[in-house]
């Protein structure tokens, strides 16, 4: 952790803002690790997406056991991930912008340790991020470190940075979102978060290593609630849907990139058809065209045929 030594710079250069959605269970800990930081924000935002459960009561409860150190927003309806993380985006008016959900935490020195790196560099990334740890729904411990495995995806066993796109369209989305800090000029100049995808996170990471480069920090910087219906552990037909939205934007941007997107696009569609998704063939013939790998049409068919002998014991 950090030694406080430095004046706390949280109100002058975050906006903190806590999005929930049903996670009334996990409030408490969370806010909690918001108003614990060494850098403690002064006033932060919450914003609810029309939660069903009983989170909005728990907020109001903390908020008065807290001294009231936060703006409650509560939508009247519900508006899913990326339009509240563009109306949270919108609500920001310093050099960065922290949004955070509502059942993970903060370690203590989070954001301090992150804005002082980033005010240290000597070029300027839009985004940082780094490690993360995840736990259960009981603050178990589930993985010491995230990064760990990630980093034998690449030759030089470390996390990337800098214009990291060809990284992020070939081995996906490597960087733990929980861990992340992002630079609210660059986030309002590229427009905010695509409303018509599903996940918001590995699109924007690409268009910011295109934009203006991502930097990285070796260190762990929160806890990830990993459930059992999050996104990266059930992925059904919706998730897929919104995934093949994002590669094909890409397409053109850079004649080098093509081919790596394609082959992406072909490996993704393979795991698509995998999981059952539907239409996923479509991306496949397209990738083998394009990158000459008709191997993968074989690789699809031998699914195919599982699937339909499964159907007949």
């Amino acid at each position: 952790m950090t030694e406080k030594s430095l004046p706390n710079r949280c109100d002058e250069l975050v906006t903190v803002v806590a999005l929930c959605y049903n996670q009334s269970r996990f409030l408490r800990k969370t806010l909690d690790s918001i108003i614990n930081q060494t850098w403690a924000p002064g006033h932060f935002y919450i914003i609810d997406d029309c939660s069903t459960d009983n989170s909005v009561s728990v907020i109001n409860e903390w908020l008065a056991e807290n001294n009231h150190p936060a703006t409650l927003i509560v939508h009247e309806t519900n508006q899913g991930i990326t339009r509240t993380m563009n109306h949270a985006l919108s609500l920001c008016k310093t050099k960065y912008f922290h949004p955070w959900p509502c059942d993970d935490i903060l370690m203590p020195d989070k954001i301090e340790s992150q804005v002082t790196y980033m005010e240290s560099l000597d070029w300027k990334p839009g985004f940082l991020y780094g490690d993360i740890q995840w736990i259960d729904n009981d603050d178990n411990l589930l993985r010491e470190s995230v990064v760990a495995d990630r980093k034998k995806l690449f030759s030089d066993n470390k996390m990337p940075c800098g214009f990291i796109f060809p990284e992020l369209v070939q081995h996906g989305c490597f960087i733990p979102t929980a861990s992340g800090l992002y630079v609210t000029k660059v986030l309002k100049g590229l427009g905010g978060f695509d409303e018509e995808l599903f996940a918001e996170d590995w699109d924007m990471f690409m268009r910011i290593a295109l934009h203006s480069g991502i930097a990285y920090k070796e260190q762990v910087f929160s806890k990830y609630r990993r459930h059992n219906s999050s996104a990266e552990v059930s992925k059904g037909e919706r998730y897929w849907k919104g995934h093949f939205k994002i590669l094909p934007k890409y397409l053109g941007v850079n004649p080098n990139y093509d081919t790596i997107i394609w082959d992406k696009i072909g490996r993704d569609a393979l795991q698509a058809a995998r999981d059952g998704a539907k239409n996923s063939w479509r991306w496949l013939w397209q990738s083998a065209l394009k990158t000459r790998n008709f191997k993968i049409l074989y690789s699809y068919l031998r699914i195919k045929m599982r699937v339909a002998v499964g159907f007949v014991l």
